[in-house]
């Protein structure tokens, strides 16, 4: 994987938009999320395999003397956590001429420790890494065996959830997978210049290529307007088409199965519900109103604060059942959806009666405004003026009204969404 710069006023734009307990982004077009088929598309990383989770307990220095052949000392491990400069330190650089396998190894992990610090579950310090991974880096073919991009995704939602708490001032987890999702879904948002598709890579392997590195405006309120004002046509419900599955890796195709499944990704201790019967529009089926939050309620109280010593396979076992047994949890179909979903359908008057369809008061004025406008001015143009009769103006005199409702909504505090009627049996 290559470097790609992390636009900070993209990713607080989209994180205004985010709903911890359905894991969604409210845009005006209706719900939509990063997905287990986002992560193998563009990452190809493994989604349908075992569940990330062990022991938290262990004695991380002892462990990393046996893994690494180094011991971190007094100073350089805090818990679990040795920052990623220790690492680069003591393997900057292996012999190639070295025939000891057992070195090899050792160099190896720490080279696997690094992008998973990196890249993969980034600390909000972006400079740690947690020693609790290397327990999976023991055997090299049982480390291939878990859903490390389930456990990437999971990682992101609740660090995600955690940063739409106003007091947050940083966030971690992989953003780069955050940012390629918006820029391959919403265009206006992305560089001006979309970089071709590299054959049999991963999808997000076109944006890390060299010369691609423009992130535009850094302006936060540049892209909230943006969103804001984002019409429903200009959200890609579909951008893996047949043309772009051909293209891909195998490897991105490999966990397909698990993609629609309503399952936990597991990452260690943090669980969090991926949810794709919300975003149906995003596999090419019809959006249903959406029930109650598949999230248990009280999920996002569960930390490692006092609970080192937990015993988290039991404690999880409800959700480990339900993760190694995904493939029976997959959504409903629903007929296909063709074309944009009607402005007046079920779910989208739903929607808007949930939510708030624009961040900025200002820009529910301008974005409404400028649309009833258009087509009032189409209606009285020459082409136009004898398609309409007096009855189609009620759907635009409907739109005055609710932005005259929005515009009391968006000056209110954000209120809760559609509450879970679940909760974590542990914590009942």
């Amino acid at each position: 994987m290559g470097y790609l710069k992390i636009n900070a006023s993209l990713i607080s734009a989209l994180i205004e938009r985010w709903r911890p307990e359905t894991h969604t982004f409210h845009m005006r077009c209706g719900e939509c999320t990063i997905t287990l088929q986002d992560v193998s598309v563009l990452l190809g990383i493994s989604v349908d395999d075992l569940p990330l989770i062990g022991p938290t307990n262990l004695d991380w220095a002892d462990l990393c003397e046996e893994l690494l052949g180094v011991r971190p000392q007094e100073g350089e491990i805090k818990g679990s956590m040795v920052k990623l400069s220790w690492l680069a330190h003591h393997f900057a650089q292996i012999n190639n001429d070295d025939d000891d396998e057992e070195q090899v190894r050792r160099f190896a992990r720490a080279w696997i420790l690094r992008f998973i610090g990196g890249v993969l579950f980034i600390d909000k310090s972006s400079n740690k890494v947690s020693l609790r991974y290397l327990q999976f880096l023991r055997d090299f073919e049982e480390c291939g065996t878990y859903a490390w991009g389930a456990a990437v995704l999971g990682f992101l939602y609740r660090v995600m959830c955690s940063a739409t708490d106003y007091k947050t001032k940083s966030i971690g987890g992989m953003c780069i997978l955050l940012q390629m999702w918006a820029w391959e879904r919403c265009p206006t948002l992305a560089p001006k210049r979309t970089p071709s598709q590299v054959e049999n890579t991963p999808l997000g392997h076109r944006w890390l290529r060299r010369g691609n590195q423009h992130i535009g405006n850094d302006d936060v309120r540049v892209f909230r307007r943006k969103l804001d004002i984002m019409k429903h046509h200009e959200f890609v419900w579909e951008p893996y088409t047949s043309t772009v599955i051909s293209l891909l890796s195998p490897v991105c195709l490999v966990g397909s199965l698990a993609w629609y499944a309503v399952v936990p990704p597991i990452c260690l201790q943090v669980i969090e519900w991926h949810q794709p019967e919300r975003v149906l529009r995003q596999f090419r089926m019809q959006q249903p109103v959406s029930e109650s939050p598949s999230q248990p309620l009280n999920i996002h109280d569960i930390t490692l604060k006092g609970k080192h010593d937990e015993n988290w396979g039991q404690l999880f076992a409800p959700m480990i059942h339900q993760w190694n047994n995904r493939h029976a949890f997959r959504v409903d179909a629903y007929p296909r959806q063709e074309g944009l979903l009607s402005f007046n359908s079920d779910y989208m008057v739903w929607y808007r009666r949930k939510t708030k369809m624009f961040v900025d008061p200002q820009n529910a004025k301008t974005a409404t405004l400028a649309e009833v406008a258009e087509t009032l001015q189409y209606m009285v143009s020459p082409q136009g003026r004898n398609t309409w009769t007096v009855d189609d103006l009620v759907p635009y005199v409907e739109k005055i009204t609710i932005l005259s409702e929005e515009q009391e909504r968006v000056t209110e505090p954000v209120s809760h969404g559609p509450a879970s009627e679940r909760q974590f049996p542990a914590q009942q």
